[in-house]
């Protein structure tokens, strides 16, 4: 008694050690999370940023014509031009937001209420502007072409106050502290210091085709094509560089820092996101699927957007732990089934029965090692390939794995909060109904119309008939599925149906109907699908079914003066009962897996006449990108049809 109680006191150690190491699983992901998705919509695609600290006013230009300002994530003003807002710099402490727009125009807005306070001509495509913090001058890039760009110079009337054309693109302007000279970079990979003539008095050369430059506090930073990034000073003095780790070949887009200038965010042009610490080490890389344009600091936070209708927020106190948090998570990810598996070994010790049985196996087991181990490889590669996927997916029926939240940094723990929205959404019920009649009508089917054929061609006398007989029923299984569905689709057609013309031929207009677009008969035209039934492989099963029977017996029926229908119903179908109840597993099974013959006919229309479970998880997990709720889905699936063919085989053992 003592040593069970030892027993059961370690159990209980061992399931704290466990629940304690899954809180900590859970706990340093959410410190690796770096990703959250801000409550702004501008409704169309985004392009640029611009952020009020003091204020909390975050300013987003689109790529489509739109400027909007948000405070605490509500709209508070919304303006429009006639191109994509390229490049936003704000001046708060003058209540004044710069807009550089491709519509040719530099708009100067007043922050607070989205007022036009100027309007400067530029007659080119402006991408780029700088404004001195006394506002006296604007500095404007405009493009013209592929490659020319200009630098323009203008007063803050708007007057123009000089210009430089460039044969090559420049891609940034900032100007230098003296308010006389410029920081200009360009697609050869150069930064120029400038007077505001074109002098060039100093030359940073970076190597590569310069992609952005921005400011922060009283240093520049650029990132160029091949994901090189370079900190300077005004004097063109390289104060870091480092390069990210660029596995996936994705194009540079945009560069950001936090205010502190430690933590380097780089975006590509397909959506990934590249964070550098302070010693230019990689410590995180996730993909938004969508070109990230620009970043801006706010308050222990930085903001990023792109070509996509969202802003997200990324924190800097959890990018300073995130390295730390990896690590351990990686070490409590091995760790965690450790205490389960010394749960399990107290859990034998405490029962003396489970502790011989596990003893026997286990000595069993040693004695044929050697089979196991020629085994082992078999049961590696089918736990991997068909058993895996399935702990997968059971395990992610419980979390918001989606498009965007598509790795283990990402995913929370949602609980049942996928299978409660089965049941709120709606269409998994209906779903169900649809399933209920397709699954009575299908055993019908199968039970019926083949059993009958296989039946009437074993009764054929004369071998060369039977065959001629079986191969002819059996021949359609070499015609694809997918053909046959789209047979029946034209027979089906409103205009040119084989359905609705012999209607026609025979004056029956009225009975005429749009087969699968009405939602009264597209269910009922799924099901009559294959009339008239006779599925190769049913016919085939119940065939050799009857040929199993041995001819005494028959035989002995019929002495007893017994007619073909007592033989069938009494004798014939009895020892059959097996075929049959394959059938039916398999037609159950199949029902429920089943969906490609509604998708090619209806899609699940119309509305959702025919919609089915099974063709609800297909959408989600490859259009609409919710693979936890289609997780879930799958689940429930499984454990319906389990239920449903224990079910069956109970009855079935029972009758027997």
């Amino acid at each position: 008694m003592k040593k069970k109680s030892v027993w059961i006191v370690s159990a209980i150690i061992c399931l704290v050690l466990g629940l304690a190491v899954i809180w900590g699983l859970s706990y340093c992901r959410e410190r690796t999370e770096g990703l959250e998705d801000l409550d702004i919509s501008t409704g169309t695609k985004n392009h640029s940023l611009a952020y009020d600290k003091e204020k909390d006013i975050l300013y987003v230009g689109t790529h489509d014509k739109v400027l909007a300002a948000f405070e605490q994530g509500e709209e508070i003003w919304r303006t429009q031009a006639n191109g994509s807002f390229d490049e936003l710099v704000l001046d708060a402490k003058n209540d004044k937001l710069y807009a550089a727009n491709e519509d040719g125009h530099v708009y100067v807005y007043q922050a607070s209420s989205g007022n036009v306070l100027l309007d400067i001509d530029t007659r080119r495509k402006a991408v780029a502007v700088d404004v001195l913090e006394d506002e006296s001058k604007i500095a404007v890039i405009t493009n013209t072409g592929s490659n020319k760009s200009s630098v323009l110079v203008y007063s803050s009337e708007g007057e123009e106050l000089g210009g430089i054309d460039y044969k090559i693109l420049v891609s940034g302007v900032q100007f230098c502290q003296d308010g006389e000279t410029l920081l200009i970079s360009n697609k050869r990979g150069e930064v120029l210091h400038i007077t505001k003539d074109g002098e060039v008095l100093d030359t940073l050369k970076t190597g590569y085709e310069i992609i952005q430059m921005i400011q922060n506090g009283d240093t520049y930073w650029t990132i160029n094509r091949n994901g090189i990034y370079h900190q300077f000073d005004e004097a063109l003095n390289v104060i870091r560089t480092g390069k990210i780790d660029n596995t996936v070949n994705a194009f540079m887009a945009s560069i950001g820092v936090d205010e502190d200038g430690e933590y380097v965010l780089i975006g590509t042009k397909e959506g990934y996101l590249f964070v550098m610490d302070g010693q230019d080490k990689q410590i995180y890389t996730t993909d938004v699927g969508v070109r990230i344009t620009d970043f801006e600091t706010a308050n222990g936070s930085i903001y990023f957007t792109g070509y996509e209708d969202f802003v997200k927020n990324i924190y800097v106190d959890n990018l300073a732990t995130m390295d730390y948090y990896k690590s351990m998570e990686e070490v409590l990810g091995y760790a965690v089934f450790v205490p389960f598996f010394l749960l399990l070994v107290c859990l034998i010790q405490m029962f003396p029965k489970v502790k011989r049985a596990a003893g026997k196996l286990l000595k069993k087991m040693w004695r044929q090692r050697m089979a196991y181990i020629m085994l082992l490889p078999t049961f590696v590669l089918i736990f991997l390939f068909n058993y895996r996927g399935i702990f997968i997916a059971f395990y992610r029926a419980f979390t918001d794995w989606s498009r965007t939240n598509n790795t283990l940094a990402k995913m929370n723990f949602i609980g049942l909060e996928n299978f409660r929205q089965m049941l709120q959404e709606g269409y998994f019920l209906i779903g169900m109904k649809n399933l209920s009649l397709l699954l009575v009508t299908g055993i019908l089917k199968t039970m019926t119309v083949p059993l009958a054929v296989a039946w009437l061609v074993h009764s054929i006398r004369g071998d060369k008939r039977k065959y001629i007989h079986r191969f002819l029923f059996v021949l359609p299984i070499v015609v694809p599925g997918v053909v046959g569905t789209l047979t029946w689709q034209k027979i089906y057609d409103p205009t040119i149906g084989l359905l609705n013309e012999v209607l026609g031929a025979l004056h029956l207009e009225n009975l005429q109907r749009v087969w699968l677009g009405d939602e009264r008969t597209a269910i009922w035209a799924i099901i009559f699908m294959g009339f008239p039934f006779v599925g190769a492989m049913a016919f085939l099963v119940y065939y050799g079914g009857l040929l199993n029977i041995g001819t005494d017996v028959v035989e002995s029926a019929m002495i007893d003066s017994a007619t073909r229908w007592d033989i069938f119903w009494k004798v014939q179908l009895p020892l059959i009962k097996p075929q049959i109840s394959i059938m039916v597993t398999l037609t159950i099974l199949g029902t429920m897996q089943d969906f490609n013959s509604i998708f090619i006919m209806t899609g699940g229309g119309p509305g959702t006449a025919t919609y089915v479970p099974a063709l609800e998880l297909y959408l989600n997990a490859s259009q609409f990108g919710r693979y936890g709720y289609a997780s879930a889905l799958g689940i429930v699936l499984m454990v319906f049809t389990l239920t449903v063919t224990v079910i069956k085989n109970a009855l079935t053992r029972e009758k027997e």
